[in-house]
């Protein structure tokens, strides 16, 4: 698991594009709206993003925030998370998900990670199950694809235990 720098960006634009055009429902985004971000908006974004390369390109991605604000800074989101369909079921998810929680936890801050997922992509709520994320909320109708509406699933791992 890998950053790429900054003048990797059109790698990371490729599978980024891929991923919205592959699981348009696993997204808040769309293909169409990121398709026309320019150099300088994927140069930026690829910073937070953890990359998995096989033979020099990536072939799955998943990205971390922590709010900057004082009341939420405790909490990391993890969003973005995708693996190119030809290497699924290598564990690669697996690696992806652990390495950010190893780096979210070395935030002196971080009290929990928070994602969002949508309960019919099955591979993904049992990969967050796995690594220890409970179901805090269901959320309906919350994501539009064409004409048609999906449920998402909050999740939540608790990193530290927070006292009352």
């Amino acid at each position: 698991m890998v950053r790429l720098p900054e003048e990797q960006w059109r790698k990371y634009r490729k599978l980024r594009l891929e991923a919205l055009k592959t699981e348009p429902s696993a997204f808040g985004s769309s293909f169409e709206e990121e398709l026309k971000l320019g150099e300088g908006t994927w140069q930026k974004r690829i910073r937070g993003v953890l990359f998995a390369v096989s033979g020099g390109e990536p072939v799955g991605l998943l990205s971390y925030v922590f709010d900057d604000r004082p009341k939420t800074r405790h909490i990391a989101h993890i969003y973005s998370v995708y693996v190119t369909p030809k290497y699924r079921g290598r564990g690669i998810g697996t690696m992806l998900l652990k390495r950010a929680m190893a780096e979210i936890r070395r935030n002196r801050d971080a009290a929990k990670a928070q994602l969002s997922v949508n309960p019919l992509l099955l591979p993904a709520v049992a990969l967050y199950k796995r690594a220890g994320f409970q179901v805090v909320g269901r959320p309906r109708n919350e994501l539009r694809v064409g004409n048609k509406f999906f449920d998402l699933l909050l999740m939540e791992k608790e990193i530290r235990r927070v006292s009352d």
